[in-house]
């Protein structure tokens, strides 16, 4: 100890301590792990504070062996060292986006709540007050989201405390979720996405105010961006940068690719052609890239956020949600048919249903979206017969049937006539040869162009026949398709026998 500390050993495990600018006792208490408890007697009185310091050690001594924390903090504390923890992964580069919800949930609702409690007394009943303090503060009951974001928060404090032996495991409370359970936002019709669209082209001419028309601006960007790539409002789209943006090439094609970082951290994903206008705009409203083309800022891997105002400024979240509402409400779009309330999230339903509407699988769907396929069959099966009226109603498959069956009456040879069934040409010797491979070949270029869909292609193959036999090409073709995700894993299956 320090020269200007005065020590008195009461025993092997107690000691109390003095410093000179204080009149006080500390004690210090040898836990059974070996460390050193600290903490103050808050009396001047030697008598006093031996008898406070020995009674800590016996009840220390009686906690450990109940399998109880010897010592403990308050939640206040632990929770600082756990938000700390966050903090410096997130500023190292590290971590997950969705740290800086929990941050907030710590500061506004956690540490509020429960900092006063040493963070072991916390129990199944704390919990359930917790909520009830939640509710009156929210004015409602809190969405399952929000909870779910609270109990992990929740977590990261408690995990904190175990670690440093505060708590133990047999008495850690367990967080409970009774919230309101999330429905899917409203989406919007591709007729009412023009109207939208067309819309916004001088909607920020409608306003005198410099920040308002700016925001307007980088709103038109924005909304085409989130609708033609799938991405999240908010953090995922509003913390891109430019550095995140990158061409793709695959044989003679290009294509646009981004990297995004979300609630369930990085992912790429693959931009439709028609998000590449919005985001040539955004760097000709930006001042600080005058005179740059979209090819010279990708390449520069600028470390700058794209969705930035003719002032100079990262739009702000507020601002885009304010003036999207305001822009629905002129249109008369707030409401869906459905009786929902469309916001800028719903953009991301819009590309969900849009592409499950072209055929693309839920699996390959989960990989560009950031969600598992059970959360994407969860939210869009039951809009699965709307998506695709005509498959349900049996009129496109009849009519790919129709389109397959005529490709292959011209693609055989003369002496095998159009009016011969597909079913018989299918079932015959000379089927099974060249015709057949041609025909089959010709399916998977339909499919591959997207005028086939995944069911019509598995009928064209005849892969549900007893002799079905696919040989070393299909099977090439299928698993390429799998690669690029356009065939299913169960349609691969099939297709290879």
């Amino acid at each position: 100890m320090s020269q200007d500390v005065q020590t008195i050993r009461i025993s092997e495990y107690v000691r109390l301590d003095k410093r000179q600018r204080s009149a006080k006792w500390q004690a210090r208490v040898k836990l059974a792990d070996g460390s050193w408890h600290r903490f103050s007697t808050k009396t001047e009185d030697i008598n006093r504070a031996t008898n406070i310091a020995m009674k800590f050690f016996y009840t220390a001594e009686d906690r450990a062996k109940n399998n109880l924390p010897q010592s403990t903090r308050k939640f206040k504390r632990v929770a600082e060292f756990a938000r700390d923890r966050m903090q410096e992964e997130l500023d190292a580069g590290g971590g997950h986006i969705v740290f800086k919800d929990y941050i907030t949930a710590i500061d506004k609702y956690l540490v509020p709540y429960f900092g006063a409690y040493d963070v072991s007394s916390i129990d199944a009943k704390a919990l359930v007050d917790f909520g009830k303090w939640r509710t009156e503060k929210l004015g409602r009951k809190a969405h399952h989201s929000t909870i779910n974001t609270h109990n992990t928060a929740l977590n990261r404090v408690l995990d904190e405390a175990e670690q440093r032996g505060w708590i133990t495991h047999a008495i850690r409370p367990k967080p409970i979720n009774d919230g309101i359970k999330t429905k899917s936002r409203g989406s919007f019709t591709r007729e009412e996405y023009r109207m939208i669209y067309e819309e916004l082209r001088g909607f920020h001419k409608l306003t005198d105010k410099p920040i308002t028309a700016g925001t307007r601006e980088v709103l038109r960007n924005y909304v085409l961006i989130l609708a033609n790539t799938g991405m999240r409002h908010g953090t995922e789209a509003l913390d891109l940068k430019w550095k995140n943006l990158l061409w793709l090439q695959e044989e003679d094609q290009t294509y646009l690719g981004l990297f995004v970082d979300g609630k369930t951290g990085q992912r790429p994903l693959v931009a439709r052609d028609r998000a590449i206008r919005p985001f040539e705009r955004q760097v000709e409203i930006n001042p600080d890239l005058s005179g740059m083309t979209l090819n010279e800022v990708i390449e520069a891997k600028l470390d700058e956020y794209v969705f930035v105002t003719r002032l100079g400024q990262q739009v702000a979240r507020a601002n885009l949600s304010r003036n999207f509402e305001k822009l629905l409400d002129k249109l008369g779009l707030v409401y869906g048919a459905d009786g929902k309330k469309r916001t800028l999230y719903s953009w991301r339903h819009f590309y969900a249903t849009l592409d499950l509407q072209r055929g693309i699988s839920t699996h390959a769907l989960s990989r560009q979206m950031g969600n598992s396929t059970g959360v994407l069959d969860r939210f869009y099966s039951k809009l699965s017969p709307f998506m695709n009226p005509g498959l349900h109603s049996g009129r496109d498959l009849r009519n790919e049937q129709l389109e397959l069956k005529n490709t292959v009456a011209l693609t055989e040879p003369a002496q095998r006539t159009a009016s011969v069934p597909l079913e018989a040409q299918a079932t015959s010797d000379t089927a099974q040869k060249a015709p057949a491979l041609s025909a089959a070949a010709k399916a998977f270029d339909l499919f591959d162009a997207g005028k086939l869909s995944e069911s019509a292609l598995l009928i064209a193959l005849g892969v549900s026949r007893v002799d079905y036999k696919p040989n070393e090409e299909l099977r090439l073709r299928a698993l390429i398709a799998f690669e690029s995700e356009r065939l299913s894993e169960d349609g691969l299956m099939k297709v290879l026998g």
